[in-house]
Order: structure tokens, then sequence, then C-alpha cells
């Protein structure tokens, strides 16, 4: 499954990358000399939409993106660890990702200690490799104080990814010993969250997803939330 969703993944940022936007040619020909006077007088455009104008033209496309953050699962007494991903664009409001979760929770079981079973400590290590698309709503909340043509900071999306999880777990007892087991399964998750640009090529990204396991064929719901930083170029 990572095997695939590796190769779907460079499979279509090499179209993506392939179809990128080529900047137009500049028109050299010189204006003919019969034009009219009121064909060649234009209107003063409003200071509306000379704003707007300027708005686009200062929002570049911009065809990759790198993340990577803190991540935060529920599920096995909560577990904390790192995110990264990349995306490619295939459009302006739609891109194409995989992530990556490494997440990793130890917790003491210290009302054991005086029991025949004695102390107890748990080890959990999850891991998920996912890809799939996220898609753009338009921008709100523009800053108005300074900030160039008024563009929106906050981009809020939404995503769906599929993969498969990896969770490996440790159970040791003082007085039993010590007890491992793993298991691997389909995975998918859907939520979303908001980019707020804080400069051209950086964003910081919160997101919270429903994440659906299916360890030892069994479905478990938890929730992902991710703190991270994007860079767009």
């Amino acid at each position: 499954m990572k095997s695939v969703c590796t190769t779907l993944f460079l499979g279509l940022a090499i179209m993506a990358h392939a179809q990128s936007p080529t900047p137009p040619q500049s028109n050299t020909q010189a204006p003919t000399p019969q034009t009219s006077t009121a064909q060649s007088a234009t209107p003063p455009a409003s200071p509306q939409s000379t704003a707007q104008q300027a708005a686009q033209r200062a929002r570049p496309f911009y065809r990759w993106e790198l993340a990577g953050g803190w991540s935060h699962i529920t599920g096995d007494e909560g577990l904390n660890g790192f995110n990264v991903g990349g995306s490619v664009f295939l459009a302006p409001k739609i891109s194409l990702g995989f992530n990556y979760d490494g997440v990793y929770d130890t917790t003491v079981l210290g009302a054991f200690a005086l029991t025949n079973v004695g102390l107890t400590v748990t080890k959990s290590h999850l891991q998920n490799f996912m890809a799939g698309p996220r898609i753009y709503f338009p921008g709100v909340f523009a800053l108005h104080c300074g900030a160039k043509g008024h563009l929106p900071i906050l981009h809020p999306f939404v995503q769906a990814q599929f993969g498969e999880s990896e969770l490996w777990t440790e159970v040791s007892l003082q007085n039993v010993g010590t007890v491992t087991s793993s298991d691997t399964a389909f995975s998918w998750l859907l939520g979303g969250g908001g980019d707020f640009d804080f400069s051209e090529h950086f964003a910081a990204r919160v997101s919270t997803d429903l994440l659906r396991t299916h360890f030892v064929d069994t479905g478990q719901s938890r929730l992902r939330l991710i703190l991270g930083v994007v860079a767009r170029f």
C-alpha cells in the first residue's frame, strides 16, 4: 500500500509539472496608425477594480508544498509525535498530498505496583502513511492595515486521505515479563482545517481529522490534530 501511494503521488506530480502554465508571450506588433481616437480611448478604471486586479497579480500560483509539525492522535492513551508531508497543486485550489505521522506514547500504570502483576509499562508507536486530495475554499479574513492588495490570510480547506497504518505495542509487567504485538491495516481520514499566511511563501496550518483505523479486523475511530508550518514554492 505504501508503494502504491508513493507511485501514485509521483506520477500525478510529474503530470502536474508537465501541465504547468507557461508565461504569456508579449505582443510586439506596433499599433496601426489608422486606430481612431474613440477606439484608443479607454475609460479610467475604478479604484475598486484596480485593487482587485492588484490583489490577483500579487497572489502567485505555487506548484509545490512541503509541510511539517506536531501531531496528536487519540486512542492508546493518546499519542504525540510529528507529521511531515508534501503536496503538488493540480489547480489553484486543488492539491494532491502525501502525509506521514509518527506518534508515540509511554504510560506507566503504577496502580499495579503493589499487586502480583507488579509495575506495568505500556509503549505504543503508531505510523500513518496517507495520500489524498485537499480542496481549498475562497480565502477569508483579509488584513487591511498595510497589506498589499488586501489579500486574505486564512484559507480553509477540506481533505480526504487513504493509506495504511502500523501500530506497535509493548506491555512490560515487572513480575510477568514483556509482551509485544503489531499490526498493519487499511486506514482513511476525513477532515479539514486552515492555512494562515504570514509571509509570501510560508503559512501556519491547523487541521482536525477523523482517522479511521482497522487493526485486528476491527474499526477504531480516532481524532488527529495537526499544528504545523507550510512552505510553498
